[in-house]
């Protein structure tokens, strides 16, 4: 194993643990968090699915605000 795949697996255990983009890509000293995005961007579903739940709720919150 080569440490180049060391640090795949590092970055993919943090972003596969919920570790924020941001911290993950400080960690591997990316220079810019789209580079991160970019390489392990595939490893984060949780983010969108987190982005649907909160448009939901608002708009459920919403809907039910209007109600009489």
């Amino acid at each position: 194993m080569r440490v180049h795949d060391l640090r795949h697996l590092a970055a993919t255990l943090m972003i596969s643990s919920q570790v924020p983009l941001a911290m993950a890509s400080k960690t591997l000293r990316h220079s810019k968090i789209s580079t991160t995005v970019d390489i392990y961007g595939h490893l984060v579903p949780y983010a969108a699915q987190q982005a649907v739940d909160a448009i939901a709720a608002a708009l459920t919150a919403a809907e039910l605000a209007q109600r009489p």
